[in-house]
């Protein structure tokens, strides 16, 4: 019987290698193409991506009816040549460089560069790099420019802010054209047919323009930031609203900026839209929302790219201008949680329940608890808030719902809430998360709710440790190495201040506690226990020197601590005043020696003392200018006037809880027979001062007395 033929060594395995690959390659694909039929045992299966959990939602099922996709191949507008990248890379060097001559010449520059772009404006907004260098056009555009740049944008807005590059520059210059709607000034060649429309204008065309996919557009990978955005202006809240920037774009966003640029900016506090915003902005949402059902919106508030827009839309309905506004169409609050009374059983109730805990939906719960009517919220704390608060300060993602929360209480409430808090402080501070205590302070100490218990119970806690209660709270650790020194100190025997890093959190709730009457004493006997040199390294550090400069804050409610606290500073004015972070602390210790003028007068002269060195240092310039030196060298006894008529009237604004000029508080006050005294000998030393003849000479640089 004949054998099989055989090839031994390498060729043997080279040809079992390659019948392996046949044989895998006969094997049916599991994903086939769109032309192939699938076999009848094939089993469709959902593919989900990224970290998505048993509640996921795919956003890839059939959309509710009234929301139409767009095409899926985007259109292509080209590419730029090397000869007009090299252009635009010419021109964003010169705008980094800010070399102009003139404003004038700003303006004309940026004039030639849209003459230039016209035609290849979407060239531009799709390239990589240069679409950069026209976000820095846009930014240094005129209302005219704007108008033109916007008009040719308009038909192709639908890709245009699909596209990675494009998105946004669209975003910018709908955040620049909004500025000037309504205060662009047209010319008498606008008013013509064929010129330009106005922003007012060219927003409504925008918006109606994108209406027909804004259900798709809600979730889009690029063009949802658009979205917010063009949202944001409709609505006319301010573009500079912190609250709101959150909800725009990601941290991640390439801030954009152009050096130099002084072109006149409208206000931004406060933005007056036309009327025909607000029903473009309607128009809009009723677009996107009208044809989403409950379960549709609910899997928006946990998406990424959803859950902002929905912030920004429930933000608008909840705000006070359109509390009011009644509409025949269902607000979106009510598609969200349709549930009539908010029960524990209900469906709303769970969903928000779940919510809470969610990394990206948490953030709805934290807009609902801020924006929600009273009524509302009183009824989301009871069934929802209360019963979990234990629970929800204890996470790391629903502690901060309970902060909002905290935030919103009133002083039965809050009260009630701060002993369901009380047994969870000790985990709260063995992890280092103090950010819900503070806020518990600060909100007890504005409702008059008694926190004694509290003080109490954080003051054991933090003296369990083997270190002292201020270095357990501010986390103190040493960062100074022998390296550190120089071998010229060494050899001197000069040791460097100690190098120290402290706890930003554990700082800003020292620094509640200072603001508490039950917390104060805690953190002032922390401060009195430092030694000179623990109290520079303090002074040094950007998160404990905001705490000495707090506790440096005059008020008659600390005048003896500043007593006592005060002359820990003597003979450190000047090492204080050379370095940035210290130099505040020094600029503080001014209005701290308010009512102890022997203490400032012996600051003062310490400064004096080196005045060639701080004149030297750049921060010692800014403390000798803040201490009034100057009147201090020449006229001391008008200098010790100033300071005490300044110490007078801050305790009169203590007292009466205000601002009140000199003459409102001799009016609202009587003098005591010391006040009076006091104000005699401070005029009589300053007329015995600038009576007397100049011992500096007579010649053009002698000091000549004001009243001579």
């Amino acid at each position: 019987m004949p054998q099989e033929k055989k090839k031994r060594g390498r060729r043997e395995e080279k040809a079992s290698k390659k019948r392996k690959l046949n044989d895998v390659s006969e094997k049916p694909a599991k994903r086939l193409k769109p032309g192939d039929q699938q076999p009848e045992d094939f089993e469709e299966e959902l593919v989900v991506r990224g970290d998505a959990g048993d509640d996921f939602i795919s956003f890839d099922m059939p959309a509710p009816e009234g929301v139409e996709a767009p095409p899926i191949e985007d259109e292509f507008h080209g590419l730029l040549d090397p000869q007009e990248q090299e252009y635009y890379t010419n021109i964003n060097n010169k705008i980094v460089a800010n070399d102009f001559e003139s404003e004038e010449d700003r303006i004309l520059f940026i004039d030639a560069v849209h003459r230039e772009t016209e035609g290849k404006e979407l060239k531009v907004a799709s390239s990589q790099s240069c679409s950069r260098y026209l976000e820095k056009i846009i930014l240094l555009s005129t209302p005219l420019q704007l108008r033109g740049l916007f008009s040719k944008f308009l038909g192709n807005l639908t890709s245009l802010v699909r596209h990675r590059f494009g998105s946004h520059c669209c975003e910018t210059l709908f955040l620049e054209a909004a500025k000037y709607v309504g205060h662009e000034k047209r010319s008498s060649k606008d008013d013509a047919e064929d010129g330009p429309a106005s922003l007012e204008d060219l927003f409504l065309q925008a918006a109606e323009e994108l209406k027909p996919n804004m259900g798709f557009l809600l979730t889009e990978r690029f063009a949802s930031h658009t979205i917010r955005v063009l949202f944001l202006v409709l609505s006319g809240l301010p573009l500079d609203d912190t609250s709101v920037k959150a909800m725009l774009a990601s941290k991640k966003k390439e801030n954009i900026e152009t050096p130099g640029t002084t072109k006149p900016k409208v206000s931004e506090t406060k933005r007056v839209v036309p009327k025909s915003f607000n029903q473009a902005l309607s128009d809009l949402v009723n677009s996107a929302i009208s044809s989403l059902d409950t379960t549709y919106l609910r899997a928006l508030a946990t998406h990424p790219l959803g859950n902002p827009v929905l912030q920004l839309l429930l933000k608008f309905e909840l705000s006070d201008s359109n509390k009011s506004k009644s509409s025949e169409q269902p607000s979106l609050f009510s598609k969200l949680l349709p549930d009539e009374s908010l029960d524990e059983d209900s469906e709303s109730a769970k969903f928000l329940s779940g919510l809470i805990y969610d990394p990206t939906g948490s953030h709805l719960v934290e807009l609902l608890v801020q924006k929600l009517s009273g009524k509302n919220f009183k009824n989301l704390y009871r069934v929802v808030l209360k019963p979990k608060l234990e629970s929800m300060a204890k996470n790391d993602i629903a502690g901060y719902v309970a902060i909002r929360t905290l935030e919103r209480l009133g002083k039965d409430d809050l009260k009630e809430a701060k002993g369901l808090l009380l047994p969870v402080i000790p985990t709260l501070i063995a992890r280092r998360r103090t950010g819900l205590i503070k806020v518990l302070i600060e909100r007890s100490g504005v409702r008059g709710v008694d926190l004694q218990d509290l003080a109490d119970l954080i003051k054991a806690e933090y003296e369990n440790s083997n270190s002292s209660f201020l270095s357990a709270v501010l986390s103190i650790t040493s960062v100074e190495s022998k390296q550190d020194q120089s071998s010229t100190d060494i050899e001197q025997g000069q040791t460097k201040a100690p190098v120290i890093k402290t706890d930003v959190h554990g700082s800003l709730l020292a620094q509640a506690m200072l603001q508490a009457k039950a917390t104060r004493d805690v953190v002032q006997d922390g401060l009195l226990l430092l030694s000179t040199e623990d109290l520079m390294a303090l002074c040094r550090d950007p998160a404990a020197s905001r705490l000495i400069q707090a506790a440096l804050n005059p008020s008659d409610l600390n005048a003896s601590f500043r007593r006592k606290f005060v002359p820990k500073f003597s003979g450190q004015m000047v090492s204080l005043s050379l370095e940035l972070t210290s130099s505040y602390v020094a600029d503080a210790l001014y209005p701290a020696t308010d009512g102890l003028h022997f203490m400032k007068e012996k600051l003062a002269k310490e400064l004096a003392g080196s005045e060639t060195q701080l004149r030297e240092s750049p921060f010692g310039r800014n403390v000798w200018k803040n201490w009034a030196m100057d009147l201090f060298r020449r006229r001391p006894g008008e200098w010790r006037g100033m300071a005490k008529n300044q110490a007078s009237q801050i305790q009169s604004q203590d007292r009466h809880g205000g601002e009140t000029t000199q003459g409102e508080t001799a009016s609202k006050q009587k003098k005591t027979p010391i006040q009076l005294a006091r104000e005699r000998h401070a005029q009589r030393k300053s007329h015995e001062t600038t009576s007397k003849p100049s011992r500096f000479g007579t010649g053009s640089n002698a000091v000549v007395p004001t009243n001579a």
